[in-house]
């Protein structure tokens, strides 16, 4: 019996393998393999393609996260807000930043944050005069669905905490407000992507980036890739490491990027068929495709109370199925020592057993 793969890798690669190939065979006869012409042509064509002022190439979409978290302010004793109900390296890089991940809870009928929660929360926090240590508000466009932005640059305005958007999975997903389209990503201080390589925009290994139209956090994010340095090398400016896209991937990605849209496309498609099919099953469909927004179908997911039964039946027919996300974060054995507990989120616990 012929499986069908969650992914599949190769039907890309196969497609664009002459331009692939070409591109690669450049960069190597090139001689240069760390922050070269191949990055540099890829952080203009990815920051054109979104619209906004700068892209800064990184190792990885944790790797965007923690630099985007360091960039804002991120410290030891400070705070990220975000939900339990996405993948761990969105709570992970506010540790790896010095700072601690808080959540809120997601709506029971979306999946999306619970924006009263999260407003109820800066409000206590203003009241007790602990408002400053809260460094960054950070949505999550999972599964390739914009958030509820409009809500959420509301609340970012009143307490003066600011966006930094996780749009790992969420590479040409789009929303309008007050008739404006923005491109996930590019409507917080900053925005991070992934390029692992089953994201829509996926490289032959690890690469992520870092987005924004402020030019001061540009500067920072590009030294706190590289080592603290400015344009100058070998005078350091700030305690950093190495996080840097490098040229092989920057390279594959030029090649993608151009068929970014048609990919999205696709994925489209195929989950509106899939609605379609699904409409009279007994199932859950997470999350909808609301007004004013334009998903690109990373993973499509879908609810239902006996879901282990589920994935039996499917997998015995071939039909691979993966659980996104089985254990909550806020369950996660790395961060039971800030306390959380089972029962705290229950609409993420539903979700996850789901």
């Amino acid at each position: 019996m012929e499986k069908i793969a969650i992914f599949n890798l190769t039907r890309q690669i196969d497609t664009l393998k002459g331009e692939i190939q070409n591109a690669l065979w450049a960069t190597l006869s090139s001689g240069q393999f760390i922050l070269g012409a191949q990055v540099a042509s890829f952080e203009s064509e990815f920051s054109t393609y979104l619209g906004c002022r700068h892209a800064i190439g990184v190792g990885s979409g944790t790797g965007a996260l923690t630099l985007a978290y360091q960039a804002i302010g991120v410290s030891p004793g400070a705070r990220i807000i975000t939900t339990p109900n996405t993948y761990v390296a969105t709570a992970m890089a506010a540790a790896l930043s010095g700072g601690e991940p808080e959540f809120v809870d997601i709506h029971p009928e979306t999946g999306r944050m619970n924006t009263d929660q999260l407003y109820t929360r800066l409000a206590n926090a203003k009241r007790q005069g602990a408002l400053d240590r809260y460094k960054a508000i950070v949505p999550v466009h999972l599964y390739g669905y914009p958030e509820d932005m409009a809500r959420i640059a509301q609340i970012s305005e009143e307490f003066g905490v600011p966006i930094v958007e996780d749009a790992c999975q969420a590479h040409g997903a789009w929303f309008s407000l007050e008739s404006r389209k923005f491109m996930a990503g590019t409507f917080g201080q900053l925005g991070c992507f992934s390029f692992y390589p089953t994201k829509n925009l996926g490289g032959f290994g690890d690469g992520g980036m870092v987005v924004t139209n402020d030019p001061a956090l540009a500067e920072r994010v590009k030294m706190l890739r590289n080592y603290g340095q400015r344009e100058e090398h070998h005078r350091h400016f700030l305690i950093a490491g190495n996080n840097r896209l490098d040229e092989l991937q920057a390279a594959c990605l030029r090649v993608k990027l151009p068929h970014l849209d048609n990919f999205n496309r696709r994925r489209r498609e195929i989950a509106h068929y899939y609605n379609g099919q699904f409409s009279t099953l007994p199932l859950g469909l997470l999350p909808q495709e609301e007004e004013g927004m334009f998903a690109v179908q990373h993973l499509y997911v879908i609810q239902t109370e006996d879901r282990d039964a589920l994935v039996a039946h499917l997998n015995r027919r071939g039909v691979g199925t993966a659980i996104h996300y089985p254990t909550p974060i806020h369950l996660q054995p790395v961060f039971q020592k800030l306390g959380f507990h089972s029962g705290q989120f229950p609409h993420t616990e539903r979700f996850a057993k789901r």
